[in-house]
């Protein structure tokens, strides 16, 4: 397909679904996106004329960015965010706004499971991983704290890529908690994800046969739904028989305590974040927001300190185990289970540890659930070897395919 034949696939899935989805804040006129896709299409970027969602906390100098409250709805920039000024360069067309949750936080949004309508798309990022699993864009960027990219990934059935802690500029990005907030994508494919990083990065990718992986569970194991241990142990036989070399592993002791520390870091960042925001808006955020960042406020700045000690500590441990085990990435849950019902985004603590250690991690669409909804399995790698990982997660893709 060209980029204009992909284009309008995508408006007339928008046509068919978008009433009901709702994945979208603002979009571009039809015929808009036709000239400009067009225009691209000519250029001869690595996405010439790939059709780009934009998450509703990124900046964009020709859409509006309401970041999810009321106290900015209708504001508009004048100037893109750094990563939509890339993607732009290198020939991608951005085709609208997608919902986020109130601040990139925990309040669902009228977005819906584009498998369920009953069910939750996943949070904060629901309008990216939603319009990506509709059909109505190729590529969406979404921001991740503690798992906004990966389990609305999860839930949706798409390819969700987090890239290291850093590796993209949040210049125009709506800020939660510095230490850990990082940009990420949805996509319909690895592929896709891989040629999005390079031309933000411009990093090559590299090819790789079948990889080590260490299959991990975690500390937070019992927070897993029944559907979960029989997807993994289906997926750790398939890649076996494929010729992986699967191995198990107990819960590492550097781990135990990065989700908790985690925790600190957000709760105090974002209070200081939002300073501006609670001094001249308070009756306009959320009153669960509210209470996180009171508990920022109640944080003793030692507490603080030992959290981002805790972190760093576990940072340089992981990449001593790894090296050690001589492990490609590690095979972790995305989710703990099936997309939960609408009235909340569903729970990030397999999601938690990664972001907090800032590495690289890829959700991949792995089979279904009981109730038929998507489940999905994550590839983490090493801080700072983000290309690294596209080799493993494209050989695991083609065999979850193909089984």
């Amino acid at each position: 397909m060209t980029a204009l034949d992909d284009l309008e696939a995508e408006l007339a899935a928008v046509a068919a679904r978008e009433q009901a989805v709702q994945a979208w804040t603002a979009r571009h006129d039809d015929d808009e996106l036709r000239a400009q896709v067009a225009a691209a299409s000519t250029g001869g970027g690595p996405l010439a004329g790939w059709t780009l969602g934009v998450k509703d906390v990124i900046d964009t100098a020709d859409l509006p960015t309401g970041r999810g409250s009321p106290i900015y709805t209708g504001r508009r920039p004048t100037e893109d965010a750094a990563c939509v000024a890339l993607a732009r360069s290198a020939g991608a067309v951005v085709a609208g706004k997608t919902t986020t949750t109130e601040f990139a936080l925990f309040t669902p949004t009228a977005t819906t499971n584009p498998h369920n309508g009953t069910r939750t798309p996943g949070g904060s990022s629901s309008g990216s991983a939603a319009a990506v699993a509709a059909g109505m864009v190729r590529v969406a960027f979404g921001t991740q704290t503690v798992g906004s990219v990966l389990r609305p990934a999860a839930f949706c059935g798409v390819v969700g890529f987090k890239p290291s802690h850093g590796a993209v500029p949040l210049n125009g990005v709506g800020m939660l908690a510095p230490s850990l907030d990082t940009l990420g994508w949805h996509a319909r494919s690895v592929a896709d994800a891989a040629a999005l990083h390079t031309a933000l990065t411009g990093e090559a990718v590299p090819a790789g046969g079948p990889p080590r992986l260490g299959l991990y569970r975690s500390h937070v194991w019992d927070r897993a739904q029944p559907e979960l241990a029989p997807l993994l142990a289906s997926v750790a036989d398939r890649l076996r028989a494929a010729g992986a070399d699967v191995v198990e592993l107990e819960p590492a002791p550097h781990l135990a305590s990065v989700v908790d520390a985690g925790a600190v870091i957000l709760a105090v960042e974002a209070s200081r974040v939002f300073a501006w925001e609670r001094a001249h808006h308070a009756d306009l955020i959320h009153e669960k927001i509210l209470r996180l960042l009171a508990r920022g406020d109640r944080t003793d700045r030692a507490d603080y300190h030992q959290a981002q000690r805790t972190v760093a500590a576990a940072r340089a441990a992981h990449d001593r185990w790894l090296d050690d085990l001589g492990l490609d990435a590690l095979l972790t849950p995305s989710a703990p289970g099936e997309a939960v019902p609408i009235d909340t985004t569903g729970d990030s603590i397999f999601n938690a540890t990664w972001s907090t250690l800032g590495v690289p991690a890829i959700q991949l669409p792995a089979g279904t659930g009981p109730l038929g909804l998507p489940l999905g399995v994550q590839l983490t790698g090493r801080r700072w070897s983000d290309a690294a990982l596209f080799a493993p997660a494209t050989w695991t893709e083609a065999r979850l395919d193909a089984g």
